[in-house]
């Protein structure tokens, strides 16, 4: 898949050039919306057809305001003078899940092996997909 002027393929390959293993997902999301921008070939096998994975991302994203909400608590109520949450990271046995923002109302999605290293990977979405 491919963006406006080829800003996922320019994303996904420098994710590809800055990590050990697969980019499973790219997904851009807003408060009440998500645009899945990628989905390798693997991970797009797990499903039994394309309405399964729409379903799936349906169900992720229907949690998305939380990730808006978690920033505000952060930013406003407990880390008030600390500046902007830039990403949160949440990491599993099989999988980890980067989500990097930019501005109030944005933010990338990024689905990776749970070895990778997250500091390089924020800054490749930032650049390419914020």
């Amino acid at each position: 898949m491919s963006g406006a002027n080829g800003e996922v393929d320019a994303a996904l390959e420098a994710l590809r050039a800055g990590t050990d293993g697969p980019v499973y997902t790219l997904v851009r999301f807003y408060p009440y919306d998500f645009e899945v921008l990628y989905v390798d070939d693997a991970m797009n096998d797990l499903y039994p057809g394309g309405s399964a994975m729409d379903d799936h991302f349906e169900r992720i994203f229907d949690y998305v305001g939380i990730d808006f909400a978690e920033r505000a608590l952060f930013t406003d109520v407990l880390l008030s003078g600390a500046g902007d949450v830039r990403y949160m990271t949440t990491s599993l046995d099989s999988i980890k899940v980067v989500r990097a923002y930019g501005g109030e109302d944005v933010g990338v999605f990024v689905a990776l092996d749970p070895e990778e290293a997250v500091p390089p990977v924020v800054e490749v979405v930032t650049e390419h997909l914020l």
